[in-house]
């Protein structure tokens, strides 16, 4: 599933072609994804400007000037096509299941093999009242009012492991596996070890190493593992650096002694060294 810097990574695509033009044509290509579209959505949105595009968690937001906002969804395998019209030089794909036509001449094409994805539209205003944003935690990065102090108490306010805090939308938003993995590595703490046992230090420390992880990410493109790639058709390029995600058995880069561990946590995989992770 695509995580925060690779749905980042897309809204900074889409941003210089949808914002301030719209859309002329939406064209579903079945009636559902994972959910049924919303019931007239090409009446709905088609001419009206849009305003703003954004990220929050791993939605993509798109804000109309009349006060509804599209809330898109990549699911598992999902992918966003843009190409101008009239130098269209990818082939269509059957998964090719959603096509976005803009008034500036773009093609915006949501490409979804397993269909886990979703639309679903809502009044702008009313975002923050609706499942499952009433319930997410701070963005990791970018949002001012979040701070180590801030994650500490979101912490304390737990006993469960430091990976699947990471985990839980509600603690902090946007964090997937593979991030997660990486910073707790670079944070030098066990996925293992329980919130409540952390310091306000080690807090500070895991704040500073997730969000250099997240910004690294975002600028390589993300990580393209199976799926994700870029709306421009390149792919991430951050899982050339990787230090403990999917590296099982091989040495640690930081202590070039011990062999990566991997183990089960909540039915997902978690690498990390048993050395230099405490």
């Amino acid at each position: 599933m695509p995580e925060l810097p690779e749905v980042e990574t897309i809204c900074q695509a889409l941003k210089p072609v949808l914002e301030g033009a719209s859309f002329q044509k939406i064209q579903l290509n079945r009636p559902n994804l994972r959910y049924p579209f919303p019931v007239n959505l090409e009446s709905e949105l088609a001419y009206y400007p849009i305003s703003h595009v954004r990220r929050r968690a791993k939605y993509i937001l798109v804000d109309f000037s009349h006060g509804l906002t599209l809330i898109w969804h990549l699911g598992m395998s999902g992918r966003v096509v843009v190409e101008n019209i009239t130098a269209t030089s990818l082939k269509p794909s059957p998964h090719d299941h959603v096509i976005f036509t803009t008034s500036h001449n773009y093609k915006i094409t949501y490409r979804d093999p397993r269909r886990f994805g979703f639309l679903r539209l809502s009044p702008t205003n009313q975002l923050g009242k609706i499942s499952p944003f009433s319930t997410l935690g701070p963005e990791a990065l970018n949002d001012p009012k979040f701070n180590a102090k801030v994650f500490y108490d979101r912490l304390q306010s737990c006993n469960i492991s430091l990976k699947n805090a990471l985990l839980n939308q509600k603690i902090i938003a946007g964090i997937g596996n593979i991030y997660a993995s990486e910073a707790l590595w670079q944070a030098r703490l066990s996925p293992l070890r329980l919130t409540k046992s952390l310091t306000l230090t080690e807090t500070e420390r895991l704040l500073k190493e997730l969000q250099d992880v997240l910004r690294r990410a975002i600028a390589a493109g993300g990580s393209t593992l199976r799926d994700h790639a870029r709306p421009n058709g390149d792919i991430g390029y951050f899982q050339h650096e990787f230090k403990v995600y999917n590296r099982e058995s091989a040495l640690c880069f930081r202590c070039q002694v011990f062999p990566l561990s991997k183990i089960i946590q909540s039915g997902r995989a978690t690498y990390y060294c048993i050395k230099c992770q405490q």
